[in-house]
């Protein structure tokens, strides 16, 4: 088996490919993967990207889940979330959160209005916006209203080819259409 660090090359190289973010044929209806890795690997990972970023060539946007989740407050409501935290604990955060991520429009608009410039989106901090927001309830909102742009999931977890398992241990994630990068 190779490791998250061999694995992150291989993906980099399949990804400057011409073709990769036009993909013509079957199966590239949704042109969604992922790379799962090791949840001790994050910091790796982090690093990888961050550096990918700055070396290529290729119009990537990087949208970390929980900085998009914090996007739909301002300064002021973001300080009562914190104070909130505080006194009610995660489930006073998961009720102030869900009714916003269950208006999906609200959610892809934002997501497309961030990624709109962008020929590649990597998804990050799938486990820093957990319990909060789901990364497939994401993916699932924005292959529903015609978003075709290819996306690279990167999950700390385990990815069955089926189904994910956030930390290898979490079975939350529903069901969804993704393809193993490398």
């Amino acid at each position: 088996m190779k490791s998250t660090y061999e694995r992150l090359e291989q993906m980099e190289k399949r990804i400057i490919q011409d073709g990769f973010t036009n993909p013509k044929g079957i199966g590239s209806d949704i042109p969604h993967f992922v790379l799962d890795y090791p949840p001790k690997d994050e910091l790796q990972v982090r690093v990888y990207i961050k550096n990918m970023l700055k070396r290529t060539k290729m119009n990537i946007k990087e949208v970390n889940l929980f900085e998009f989740l914090l996007s739909f407050f301002d300064e002021d409501e973001l300080e009562e979330l914190f104070e909130m935290e505080e006194e009610e604990g995660l489930q006073g955060l998961i009720d102030v959160f869900e009714p916003i991520l269950n208006e999906s429009n609200t959610m892809i608009q934002q997501f497309k209005d961030i990624t709109e410039e962008a020929d590649l989106i990597f998804i990050t901090g799938v486990g820093s916006a957990h319990p909060f927001l789901r990364s497939s309830q994401l993916l699932k909102a924005v292959s529903s209203k015609g978003y075709k742009k290819p996306i690279v999931l990167f999950y700390p977890g385990e990815f069955t080819g089926l189904r994910l398992k956030l930390f290898g241990i979490l079975d939350y994630e529903d069901d969804y259409q993704l393809s193993r990068i490398s």
